[in-house]
């Protein structure tokens, strides 16, 4: 019986419309009121996945910045919280600066950029969390941010991610949560770590669990989830790894939820 299922955001709760559908919303309740932990798992900061526990209308736990934080919905403080060591924090904006590339600084679940150009326009019209402009962002080295996002084409991500996970191999955990997005992180940082230690928290075994994305950055959760939901919009080697993929890319979460957890009963409604 599964315990414990851990989802993400984009690309796999949300549409396209980065809205939940009624049928997926419908199945997530269902799936609750049976008493199965429901939490939603995302790269976002927390502040920006509320909204959407919200209109889920239950109880969950939420599972941010790639696993850094877990956090309960209207929650003062984390359960659990891994931050990037402030040199390692200034070393990466020196790099930032040196190659021009564009950088988005979250600490204290508040979004900093230097500037509000397209792509923090961008994160906020798709995330609805305000960018902070400070300038020069290495007025912030003090601090231990809990992620920084290195933004840019997805030719120009493809060639920096492996070049940035060589370069930070064993120091921070760096992975691609959309084809623009590079996020670094603590090493310890993974939504499938997060998993692990959510589950050890509730007492629920991993034996007990599902997980559901659509990106490199849950692979490593789905992988280590008992059952593993790949969404038919990931990329085929994604997919590949997945114990099973929705036919919908629409409403992949609520097409699994119905036929592994809550079987034909739930289909029809019953």
């Amino acid at each position: 019986m599964i315990q414990l299922i851990a989802i993400d955001l984009d690309g796999t709760l949300l549409n396209d419309d980065l809205e939940i559908t009624p049928r997926t919303r419908e199945a997530v309740r269902t799936v609750a009121d049976l008493g199965v932990t429901i939490a939603i798992a995302t790269g976002r900061m927390h502040a920006s996945a509320e909204p959407f526990a919200a209109e889920l209308g239950i109880e969950t736990p939420i599972i941010s910045y790639n696993g850094a934080m877990i956090r309960e919905a209207g929650a003062a403080e984390p359960m659990f919280h891994l931050t990037v060591p402030a040199p390692l924090a200034a070393e990466v904006l020196e790099r930032a600066v040196a190659e021009r590339a564009s950088v988005e600084y979250f600490c204290d679940d508040i979004f900093y950029v230097t500037h509000v150009d397209h792509w923090a326009r961008w994160y906020w019209q798709r995330t609805g969390c305000p960018p902070v402009p400070v300038g020069d962002l290495r007025k912030l080295n003090a601090n231990e941010p809990t992620k920084i996002l290195i933004v840019g084409s997805p030719e120009e991500n493809a060639e920096r991610l492996p070049r940035l996970q060589e370069e930070y191999d064993g120091q921070l955990y760096v992975t691609l949560s959309l084809p623009e997005y590079i996020e670094l992180l603590h090493p310890q940082v993974s939504k499938a770590n997060a998993l692990r230690w959510l589950a050890n928290y509730l007492g629920v075994e991993m034996a007990q669990t599902m997980a559901l994305g659509d990106q490199l950055n849950d692979l490593e959760m789905i992988e280590a989830a008992e059952v593993g939901v790949m969404m038919a919009g990931a990329e085929e080697s994604l997919r590949a790894r997945a114990d099973f993929v929705p036919t919908s890319c629409e409403e992949g979460v609520a097409e699994a939820l119905e036929t592994l957890v809550l079987g034909p009963a739930g289909r029809s409604g019953k």
